[in-house]
């Protein structure tokens, strides 16, 4: 048996060596043409396998800090420290009941009327002053900051980056042109532009709804009420029926059917909110400052 299985082995090997070695009796010229053709075609495998491996920790956080400086330049920040040092308390207190710690999280708000927030890669979340305005306690607040956390920690838009990546390295001819440097450029082009096509689009409804119920798990477990996203949803709804603007409404699933979904999820898990402070008090003393621009 161990014969047999030799002498098969060296057929295997000769069956592939076969076309090298006539290479080899046709000329030296014409082989080291055939090799020279085959390490190109090997180079660009290798660069298209790099191309498309998963997006390293390293490479999400410079595309997060990317699509961050470039929210802030469309909206500005509103710059009034006491009050981004409040929603970072809030958003590091749900962050800190998430399912992924290997990054830090930062949140900022936007000086904008629309009621909006946006999560970018590597842990950059954003809220602006007008979905603060709409808040009427920080349990609402808590719901809107983790549901963007669950956004980051299952890496819904890396995803959507990684999966454009995939399909430009397979269909763009160019790529054997390419050195590395030029590979990263344009595959750093590519997600950019994939995050435009995500602020117009908006991601899949699935990703949606696993950022709703993550983000009621986050804001739950660290000690605000379960139901504080769905009346934050439920005002939004009234809100965009008067005319306010919202990417939440344009991009997202319809409200009822979140509503429905995270109704569900409460229920399910018996997560019961009578003993848990909203804690409005302490909100409206934090938003105060926004009143008089907000119009509340």
């Amino acid at each position: 048996m161990k014969r047999t299985e030799t002498f098969t082995q060296m057929t295997s090997w000769m069956v592939m060596l076969a076309p090298a070695l006539l290479l080899l009796v046709a000329g030296p010229q014409r082989a080291a043409a055939q090799f020279g053709g085959l390490s190109k075609v090997l180079n660009k495998a290798k660069q298209v396998q790099a191309a498309t491996k998963p997006l390293t920790l390293e490479e999400e956080e410079g595309m997060g800090r990317s699509v961050a400086a470039k929210l802030v330049a469309n909206y500005t920040l509103y710059n009034n420290d006491e009050l981004t040092r409040y929603v970072n308390m809030v958003g590091d207190t749900v962050a800190a009941q998430a399912d992924r710690q290997d990054i830090s999280y930062h949140f900022a708000i936007l000086d904008s009327d629309d009621i909006n927030a946006f999560s970018a890669p590597g842990g950059y979340i954003f809220v602006t002053r007008g979905a603060l305005a709409l808040c009427d306690d920080e349990s609402e607040l808590a719901g809107v900051l983790a549901h963007e956390v669950g956004h980051v920690a299952a890496k819904h838009v890396v995803h959507v980056i990684e999966r454009d990546k995939m399909v430009r390295a397979g269909t763009q001819e160019a790529t054997s042109h390419m050195n590395a440097g030029q590979l990263n450029d344009m595959f750093n082009k590519l997600a950019s532009a994939a995050l435009v096509k995500i602020l117009d689009q908006g991601l899949a409804p699935g990703d949606e709804y696993d950022a709703d119920a993550r983000g009621v798990k986050y804001a739950y477990a660290a000690g605000y009420s379960a139901d504080g996203l769905e009346r934050f949803l439920t005002k939004l709804d009234s809100a965009i029926s008067h005319g306010k603007k919202s990417f939440w409404t344009r991009t997202h699933p319809p409200i009822a059917d979140r509503n429905t979904k995270v109704q569900q999820l409460i229920t399910s898990q018996k997560w019961d909110d009578a003993n848990r402070p909203k804690l409005a008090d302490r909100f409206n003393e934090a938003i105060a400052v926004l009143k008089p621009k907000a119009q509340l």
